[in-house]
């Protein structure tokens, strides 16, 4: 078998080496019958001194953790469940975006419709990673809305006492806001 020469272009899943000749590093992995392979798309490295090989990824993505505050923009709202694009992580804007799942709360009374909307910047805490998929919760205090679209004719929504009302057509919608629903400013800080 042809191994992947160093500082080549692998592709995931590409035989490297075998353990044999080099231990594995980062974006690499052992398989049963001793053999390396890529994880990532990247240029592979061999660190002869310490015997280890890595693969260098292409493009990096950044890492999601559990309890991150997350901003977030709402593609799909579903009965239960609203599909939504990471915009930034701990107030870093994401250099590649990430799709990710707004989990219903178990005392939710309503459809999802009613707390969040398509269009809706909203902060939400990262409550589950499994298998690829990034669970959100909106459900805490500080979690919620940052800026809402009216559902009719697309304008932002602003906040009157404690409902959030469309000035181009009137349209008043419900939402599950921030304390600080509509401040541009505070939004400029999270996308810094």
């Amino acid at each position: 078998m042809v191994y992947a020469e160093d500082r080549s272009f692998v592709a995931p899943g590409q035989p490297i080496c075998v353990e044999e000749e080099f231990l594995p590093g980062e974006n690499v992995r052992k398989l049963k019958e001793n053999l390396i392979i890529s994880t990532k798309a990247g240029v592979v490295e061999y660190d002869k001194s310490k015997r280890i090989v890595n693969v260098l990824p292409v493009k990096i993505v950044e890492e999601i953790s559990l309890r991150d505050k997350v901003l977030i923009e709402v593609k799909e709202v579903q009965e239960k469940i609203a599909i939504v694009e990471i915009i930034a992580v701990n107030n870093k804007p994401l250099k590649h975006r990430r799709t990710a799942v707004i989990l219903p709360n178990p005392k939710m009374k309503q459809e999802m419709g009613e707390y969040i909307g398509v269009g809706d910047l909203v902060i939400a805490e990262v409550v589950t990673l499994f298998s690829g998929v990034i669970g959100l919760s909106i459900w805490k205090n500080d979690l919620g809305a940052v800026l809402s679209i009216c559902s009719k004719c697309g304008r932002v929504l602003r906040k009157m006492d404690k409902i959030l009302i469309c000035i181009k057509c009137e349209n008043r919608e419900k939402r599950k806001i921030v304390p600080y629903y509509g401040n541009i400013i505070q939004l400029g800080n999270i996308l810094r």
